[in-house]
């Protein structure tokens, strides 16, 4: 390389570690500022009647979470991290935040040490971290995750049977919405199953293509056909036949949620359909998901203006149609950032029946339990801007506004509840 681009590469950089070194600094003071916050936030109401002392001190923690979601702009989840982070920092992990503060292991570092040393009995957590940092700054993240979980295993004081029955009680399956119509499934389960799972997939694959070898999509086809219909397929291909993923579907009977532009459920138009908890579909996959479900909510759209036309009145009294009305309207919990599909929130009156509260869309709003209470003890007060947007402010005064994921006309059809 000439002398002259070498210099400019250098150059270039020197300041690249500069701005890196500069960024993990602000980083730890960022965690140093939230935990300084979390300790001095208060909320003004008394704390409700039949609160413990822990509860009540659990909730205003929630609060100040959902308030620095919104101030950061970011989930919910990833405020409570930075909550609990920063927390340990500040309490218990001063010299992993001094490491980050001089720029001597990154954020990544510095999550994986929280985690580990979260993961032990506290009296194990001093060695293990001081363990730990020692081998973090000349590593990369992956090598240090790897060191890392060898470590936490060396030190731990219980036996390695005990964890694992407390880990087990932990499985769970859940699905990860991604681009284009996909999705993916996720299995928190056994490492043994797992892999047992992943070589039994692979092996019948591998039997269908009749050979040993399977790409990723013949394998993600053979353990959807297995979990769907409990049977593998036998012949090459079988698995990517349009015929046969036809009668995979059908034995899809769901509960549907789904929002279809009516001209495209006619088969006009091509506008996308949305099925709940997880966001736009195209129109032939929403009629076809619609013909198997065995009880599914319609919500026709005008093609033009988006104006509600119709929910299927004849399968609900009319408080069920209202509630599910009000579902559909808002989407999700209505607090700011959160995204909790709102088939699994509660049903809130904005101004409580109480206190005169109307039952009807205009004084209805889906709050997941957590932002419900925090709603009612945590310090946060909202009202009804009409059109079903909300106005909330928080406990130190910040105001956001949150829009309902559709905005039908208000109470369109729709009967007010008693």
């Amino acid at each position: 390389m000439p002398r002259a681009a070498a210099v400019r590469v250098e150059v270039a950089l020197a300041e690249v570690a500069e701005l890196e070194n500069a960024i993990r600094a602000a980083q730890a003071r960022q965690l140093e500022l939230i935990a300084e916050a979390s300790d001095a936030f208060v909320i003004d109401d008394e704390p409700a009647i039949g609160l413990t002392a822990g509860e009540a001190a659990e909730l205003a923690r929630r609060s100040f979470a959902a308030e620095l979601a919104v101030t950061l702009r970011v989930h919910e989840r990833t405020a409570n991290g930075l909550v609990d982070e920063a927390g340990w920092l500040e309490v218990s992990g001063r010299a992993t935040r001094a490491m980050l503060g001089r720029g001597e292991i990154s954020m990544a570092h510095a999550r994986e040490v929280i985690a580990q040393v979260l993961s032990v009995p506290e009296d194990a957590r001093p060695a293990l971290e001081a363990a730990l940092l020692e081998r973090a700054a000349t590593r990369t993240p992956a090598q240090f995750r790897r060191i890392a979980r060898r470590l936490r295993e060396r030190m731990h004081p219980e036996s390695g049977e005990i964890r694992r029955t407390a880990a087990r009680a932990e499985r769970r399956l859940w699905v990860e919405p991604a681009d284009d119509g996909m999705a993916w499934l996720h299995l928190f389960i056994e490492a043994e199953r797992a892999i047992a799972i992943e070589g039994r997939v692979r092996d019948l694959a591998g039997r269908a293509a009749g050979d040993r070898k399977a790409m990723g999509a013949d394998l993600a086809d053979v353990a959807t056909a297995l979990l769907l219909t409990g049977i593998a397929p036998t012949v090459a291909g079988e698995h990517l036949d349009d015929e046969a993923w036809r009668r995979v579907q059908s034995s899809i009977r769901p509960t549907v949620h789904v929002t279809v532009p009516v001209l495209a459920l006619l088969g006009i138009g091509d506008a996308p359909a949305e099925l709940e908890g997880y966001g736009p579909i195209d129109s032939a996959t929403a009629t076809a998901l619609a013909g198997n479900a065995t009880s599914w909510r319609r919500i026709l759209t005008h093609p033009e203006t988006g104006a509600f036309l119709s929910y299927g009145r004849d399968t609900y009294r009319v408080p069920a149609d209202l509630a599910g009305y009000v579902r559909v309207r808002d989407g999700t919990c209505r607090f700011p950032n959160c995204s909790r599909p709102a088939s699994r929130t509660d049903l809130d009156h904005t101004d409580d029946w109480a206190d005169g509260g109307a039952t009807d869309a205009a004084n209805l709003a889906c709050l997941c339990r957590a932002h419900h209470r925090v709603k009612h003890h945590g310090g946060w007060r909202v009202r009804q801007l009409g059109g079903g947007r909300l106005e909330w402010t928080s406990p130190t005064g910040r105001v956001h506004v949150t829009e309902p994921e559709y905005a039908f006309a208000q109470g369109a059809g729709v009967g007010a509840g008693p």
